[in-house]
């Protein structure tokens, strides 16, 4: 029988670098499964994926789908690149019967209070703070169910990407914390008091018997702005720090405790008194095209997309992953992330040649452009722009006054360009018009 996989929804970075991979090592071909319409516009973004066979499958129907097609082919498994179609992936594997991982456990990475109550019930040690949830009826009105934290934090529970969260206290005026709700567009929340310190993320894999191996540990530096607590500066830990070791050993026991096995994962947690306390924890790699960036800090000799791609496709053990510590801890390295305060369309843009040319300048994450829409920065989506410096081990001085002065240069909006702004508005409508008219057709 042919041997294939299963990507859902695949118009993403992560997919093609795990259609590239599995060709390359193994040359097993995808399947792609859309469970919405496949526009025009997804394959100009993505045009390697036109060669390969889609099947468009409503979300309900996934499973039944599994089943059939594992009477028809080998189906090794289904790659989760990204936290957005873990669910799907979770029906597909169910339908074909798969052992990658258990169901529950798979189930309960997509449900925040699940996933924390069975933590605080088979590991007390780990210190995970009490939460409760907080479903929404269609009015949108606040219930929290008892007596509110001083601060505390409501999330969406099935959200990621810190999208839809929101800070308050419990002197927030209730008709503001509706407010919030009903901008969301969420139903179900999860409310947890807000744990104050440094918040750090770890990456890495888990094997076929739960072994865990950390490859990176960042650190968030934040600060409010739009009602939020938005990321400024995320800078590389060295592997020699007492806190990577700590956040090291704090992600063996909750990887442990959860029971995942054969899976990159994406831990954030944070220091309190010296006490590690988690915050998230995704069976996914981590995004922002930090996953790329993992295996550039081990000089290449890390490829975290064969890794977990072999972890996903196959039972038993696997080659252990090449790190390159040395590599690792040579340098700095700081994402800078810009933060917007007004909504509609960059038709001025100035100070992209500056950072471009510093001597520092790693790549960019996120690019600016002529025409970008904007809005407000409430979450990692709405950044306008994020990019990455670097320099020798012991320069951290030197990168913060490189990111404070090029932060500084690179200006949106801030040229009257009144000609360009009207060019720009009209290619805009344009653009969204045909965008509307594809999908209607389809």
């Amino acid at each position: 029988m042919e041997k294939t996989y299963v990507l859902v929804n695949p118009f993403h970075d992560y997919a093609l670098r795990f259609i590239a991979t599995i060709s390359q090592r193994h040359g097993y071909q995808a399947l792609c499964v859309t469970t919405g319409p496949r526009t025009a516009a997804d394959l100009r973004a993505y045009p390697a994926l036109r060669s390969l066979e889609f099947v468009h499958m409503p979300t309900e129907k996934l499973e039944g789908f599994a089943r059939r097609l594992a009477s028809e082919r080998e189906v090794l498994g289904a790659i989760p690149f990204a936290e957005s179609v873990l669910q799907p992936v979770v029906s597909l594997l169910q339908g074909l019967g798969s052992t990658w991982n258990e169901p529950g456990v798979l189930a309960m990475l997509r449900d925040k209070f699940a996933l924390k109550q069975r933590l605080r019930e088979m590991r007390p040690s780990l210190g995970i703070g009490p939460s409760r949830r907080v479903s929404v009826d269609s009015s949108g009105s606040f219930a929290p169910g008892g007596a509110l934290p001083e601060r505390f934090v409501l999330k969406p529970n099935r959200g990621f990407g810190n999208r839809a969260v929101g800070f308050f206290s419990f002197r927030t005026p209730v008709a503001a914390i509706e407010e919030f709700i009903q901008s969301s567009g969420e139903r179900e929340f999860v409310l947890e008091e807000y744990i104050p310190g440094i918040e750090y993320f770890v990456n890495g894999q888990v094997d076929h018997q739960g072994g865990c191996t950390t490859v990176a540990v960042f650190a968030y530096e934040r600060l409010w702005a739009n009602g939020r607590q938005l990321d400024w500066l995320t800078w590389k830990v060295p592997r020699a720090s007492p806190e990577f070791r700590t956040f090291e050993r704090y992600a063996q026991a909750v990887i442990a405790a959860v029971a995942l096995r054969r899976s990159p994962f994406h831990l954030e947690a944070k220091l309190d008194d010296g006490v590690p306390r988690l915050v998230e924890l995704g069976a996914r790699l981590p995004g922002l095209g930090n996953a790329s960036l993992c295996n550039r800090l081990h000089g290449g000799k890390l490829d975290v997309f064969a890794l977990a791609a072999d972890h996903y496709l196959h039972e038993g053990a696997r080659e252990q992953p090449q790190l390159d510590w040395d590599s690792y801890d040579a340098v700095e390295l700081v994402y800078v992330h810009g933060i917007g305060f007004e909504s509609g369309l960059i038709y001025s843009l100035e100070g992209i040649g500056c950072v471009e040319s510093h001597p520092f300048f790693g790549s960019w994450v996120r690019k600016p452009y002529l025409g970008q829409r904007l809005s407000p920065t409430v979450d990692m989506f709405s950044m306008p722009w994020c990019f990455i410096l670097e320099a020798p081990a012991g320069r951290v001085d030197a990168l913060r006054g490189a990111a404070e002065e090029l932060r500084a240069k690179l200006r949106i909006n801030s040229s009257p360009a009144p000609f360009k702004k009207a060019t720009l508005a009209t290619l805009d409508i344009l653009r969204r018009g045909r965008q509307r008219l594809e999908r209607f057709l389809r």
